[in-house]
């Protein structure tokens, strides 16, 4: 590849990242509907840090104090030419992984990466010699790639975390239950998940108890609990809850109707992937066992077959 090409797709690359950010840019931002909101969207914005007061130096590390203010900033005006629909999605996948990171980061990210991606395929081009259109088509891999892989992060770490929830859950019912049949209450019951269980289900209903110290109703923290995690058992036993008090219901008995179902439910998957072991078993036995097994039983024929032709 000459040096003059490789001059024209560059300064090509740089002209449309500047294009499309002056584009971006140019378009109206989408207007804050109060000065309430307004107000209440700036508060996420502003950094706090901990300070070692012994040391006087920042006690978290330099990623977060630089680099996330920097891509919580590009984020901002993205965010303000993004539809409130597409924001409330990235919040709920943000919040269903368990990540720190605002929506914010990621809609930069998303804008970085594909450009970083592009850019690391273009030297790869470089050092192979690739000609068109494999070059290109090696470039667009790795933008495509670069979209679209905070997004897919973030959807492993959500399954990885359902799953971690999913299997803690009967535990936890089940302690619950012998701590309000104990004679504790429900919040003093979660407390002590708290401070006897450290999984991701426990943290949460760490959360929970927090949100009702604040004074939220104990029903909606129930009901955003199930919605900020998207577990149907989970949703399920919040429903639950929800729908005992009002109706004067024991708590008590719910719990431990629940935890029935949740021992239920698990014995069931527990017997499905059972079942569906011999399944899974076969492609690896038709790949690697059957071959071996027809190399020693065919083999000496085929021997015996090739000198009796040769002779």
């Amino acid at each position: 590849m000459s040096s003059n090409l490789i001059i024209l797709v560059g300064a090509g690359a740089v002209i449309a990242l500047v294009v499309f950010l002056a584009v971006w840019l140019m378009v109206p931002a989408t207007p804050a509907s109060s000065i309430l909101e307004q107000r209440l969207s700036s508060v996420p914005n502003a950094a706090t840090y901990d300070i070692d007061l012994t040391t006087g130096e920042f006690t978290q590390p330099a990623f977060e104090r630089i680099v996330l203010p920097i891509l919580g900033s590009i984020g901002n005006i993205i965010a303000k030419r993004t539809k409130e629909g597409q924001l409330q999605q990235l919040r709920k996948l943000v919040a269903r992984s368990g990540s720190r990171q605002r929506p914010e980061t990621l809609l930069a990210l998303r804008l970085i990466v594909p450009v970083a991606g592009a850019a690391i395929c273009f030297g790869l081009s470089l050092l192979l010699d690739l000609t068109p259109p494999e070059n290109y088509g090696l470039i667009l891999v790795g933008a495509v790639g670069g979209y679209m892989y905070p997004t897919l992060s973030l959807e492993r770490k959500g399954k990885r975390r359902a799953k971690e929830i999913l299997l803690a859950l009967s535990g936890v019912l089940d302690l619950l239950t012998v701590c309000m049949e104990a004679g504790l209450s429900l919040d003093m019951a979660i407390m002590r998940i708290g401070d006897a269980d450290e999984s991701v289900l426990a943290v949460e209903f760490q959360k929970l108890l927090n949100e009702v110290r604040l004074g939220r109703p104990r029903s909606e923290a129930l009901m955003a609990m199930a919605e900020r995690n998207d577990v149907d058992e989970l949703t399920e036993f919040c429903r639950a809850v929800v729908q005992a008090e009002p109706l004067g219901v024991s708590v008590v008995n719910v719990l431990r109707i629940q935890s029935e179902e949740m021992r239920r439910k698990r014995k069931q998957r527990a017997e499905e992937a059972g079942h569906r072991a011999p399944v899974l078993m076969l492609l690896p036995m038709m790949g690697c066992i059957f071959p071996c097994i027809f190399v020693v039983l065919l083999g000496p024929a085929i021997i015996q077959l090739f000198f009796a032709k040769s002779s």
